[in-house]
């Protein structure tokens, strides 16, 4: 039996989802109020990259916060936040890494659907666009971790320069999610194909230049 006059505001943000997680049904009203200290505690940091997002798209300030509303209400209904799969030791970073990828699905779809969209529990898999999200990706914010993949991806680095951004950003997003004898998950390819406005075959083609270009370039120095 929860006590009811529990007190939500003490809770770390990730003990609010999980709480939302695990009462939603039986204590409707007191997950409700959590859900509410949640959304405020992120509310400003969301629309901010909303606004950051939306202007990339060409969209106005109103779009941005309609997206935040999206945003949330995926997270009332699909609360998955895991915190051993967290991209960072500080709480709330993770959980901000966590809704960005969600935020930014909800940007590309709206503009399809010209509303919500269906959550999914892959949404927070992002594509990777620079070397920076693939270390962040890597290795979460461990900064001994990331200065040394840093020194490591210098000269891969360089490299890209040489390609175009959607060569660069199918070749990062691999690197990112492919294993050996698997694809990459489904719903990143289809952001792939959304997001540069590709074909799947095409995105392949890429990732074939992609991968000679920095070979070939390896190979000169």
């Amino acid at each position: 039996m929860i006590d009811e006059t529990i007190d939500l505001e003490t809770m770390s943000s990730a003990e609010l989802l999980e709480f939302i997680s695990c009462f939603k049904e039986e204590y409707s009203e007191l997950s409700k109020r959590a859900f509410v200290i949640f959304c405020y505690r992120y509310e400003k940091d969301l629309l901010q990259k909303a606004e950051i997002y939306c202007s990339k798209f060409g969209y106005n300030e109103t779009v941005a916060l309609t997206v935040v509303q999206c945003t949330f209400a995926r997270v009332w209904k699909y609360p998955t936040f895991d915190i051993k799969k967290a991209k960072s030791k500080n709480i709330d970073t993770a959980i901000s890494l966590w809704l960005y990828p969600i935020l930014y699905t909800q940007i590309v779809l709206l503009g399809k659907q010209d509303t919500c969209a269906e959550p999914t529990k892959e949404e927070d898999l992002s594509v990777i666009s620079n070397i920076d999200e693939l270390i962040l990706h890597t290795v979460g914010d461990d900064m001994e971790k990331t200065k040394d993949l840093k020194a490591k991806l210098s000269v891969i680095e360089s490299a890209l320069l040489g390609l175009s951004e959607k060569h660069k950003i199918v070749w990062l997003t691999y690197k990112a999610y492919e294993q050996q004898g698997k694809n990459i998950p489904r719903s990143v390819s289809n952001k792939l194909q959304e997001q540069l406005d590709l074909t799947q075959n095409t995105i392949r083609v890429y990732k074939i230049q992609a991968n000679q270009h920095i070979n070939d370039y390896l190979s000169r120095i």
